[in-house]
């Protein structure tokens, strides 16, 4: 038997995921989503807005992948055994969306807009893929109990990172940190754990955040405490925007997350996009 280096595609995206378990367990069963196999090519849904239970509702939602090479007409050439599949560049793009989001009772999270999209492109001479968080990634509309919050992004710093390896130099640059340093987390504790300042990192995956900055665009809400990209809700839980986590050949953006404390207990998430750019063996 003689394998063959191929370029293995993907991506996957999911609007909605979650699991409730106080006051009663909710299991958030969404009836699509989009993935790719390894051969690439294209996985779309269009999701009518639904609720499950009292705990969780959405208006509408959307998903999107699709991974194909760049050259057709090379890629046309190899599949006629006229190159090597190796030879070939690819792109993949992977996008989620959904609207009229609703979470918890009392106080209420709603968003009326939260888009995450990822693009990669294939590995060139470093062996590293570009993936970078793509133009769209959106959250719009946050409101939570009645309190508005705007959550500013900052795309472009991982379109420049675009890299594993970008972003751990970018780490080790005091100008990049002075200028930038929320977005790399170099203070962040880890329950149960203690550690030195610097990337947060396990298994080679760096955890980092899109987000640039979240304030209250009036009142803020009564005792909520803003923490980078994470807000702190009394009687609701926490709340995480822009994760962005960065691997070698793989990057993963879930654009909201919950933590949810009492009444409601449970965890889950909105706008999740994840690719990679790797050729195997």
């Amino acid at each position: 038997m003689e394998l063959t280096k191929r370029f293995l595609f993907r991506g996957n995206a999911s609007a909605l995921s979650g699991l409730f378990y106080r006051p009663d367990t909710v299991i958030v069963d969404m009836p699509g989503a989009s993935s790719l196999g390894v051969s690439g090519g294209r996985s779309q849904a269009q999701i009518p807005g639904r609720a499950f239970g009292d705990v969780i509702r959405f208006g509408s939602a959307m998903t999107f992948a699709e991974g194909l090479y760049n050259d057709e007409k090379q890629a046309k050439a190899v599949s006629d055994h006229k190159g090597l599949p190796e030879e070939l560049n690819s792109t993949t793009n992977v996008a989620a969306e959904i609207r009229e989001l609703a979470v918890g009772q009392k106080p209420l999270f709603r968003a009326k807009r939260i888009r995450g999209a990822l693009v990669s492109k294939s590995p060139r001479g470093s062996g590293e893929p570009s993936i970078a968080p793509a133009k769209g990634s959106v959250i719009q509309g946050v409101d939570i109990g009645g309190f508005a919050l705007d959550v500013t992004l900052n795309m472009s710093l991982f379109q420049k990172y675009d890299t594993r390896s970008k972003v751990a130099a970018a780490a080790d640059d005091p100008k990049v940190m002075d200028k930038f340093g929320q977005h790399f987390l170099p203070t962040a504790t880890i329950a149960g754990q203690t550690r030195r300042s610097g990337l947060v990192v396990r298994n080679g995956i760096i955890y980092t955040t899109i987000v640039e900055k979240m304030a209250w665009t009036g009142k803020p809400y009564p005792g909520a405490k803003i923490d980078g990209h994470l807000v702190m809700v009394p009687d609701f839980g926490q709340i995480f925007f822009g994760e962005l986590l960065v691997g070698s050949s793989e990057r993963r953006l879930t654009m909201v997350r919950f933590d949810m404390g009492s009444p409601i207990g449970g965890w889950a998430d909105g706008g999740g996009v994840d690719t990679n750019g790797s050729a195997y063996p």
